[in-house]
């Protein structure tokens, strides 16, 4: 008889779990077009930017950034998505990239003024 409750309490918790799998099926959604673009800028960072960034998150990620970051501020965030989180980036696009955000963003002044 205990072999018996065995396979029927087996059999039971087998099938409950089972069942508990097909109802954790996937959700498909679908999300809206991404809108948020990066402030347009001359300076070569940008395009790099605009290319780069984008590919790891959206530029409303920048736009939540403390504002008024030095030039070394924003280099170390470029440099941090580099090698910590490894984006596929040159030692020259880091330090264009800072240039850029730091004088869009930041505290730096444009090299013609």
């Amino acid at each position: 008889m205990t072999y018996l409750k065995t396979l029927l309490v087996g059999a039971f918790f087998g099938v409950a779990g089972w069942s508990l799998g097909a109802a954790a099926a996937p959700v498909s959604i679908t999300l809206p077009q991404e809108t948020a673009q990066l402030r347009p800028s001359t300076h070569p960072g940008y395009v790099v930017a605009t290319q780069m960034c984008a590919i790891c998150h959206s530029a409303d990620y920048i736009n939540q950034q403390p504002g008024k970051m030095t030039l070394t501020q924003w280099t170390a965030e470029v440099a941090k998505m580099q090698h910590a989180y490894g984006a596929p980036l040159s030692d020259d696009q880091v330090k264009e990239i800072g240039e850029y955000l730091a004088i869009t963003y930041g505290s730096e002044k444009p090299a013609s003024q």
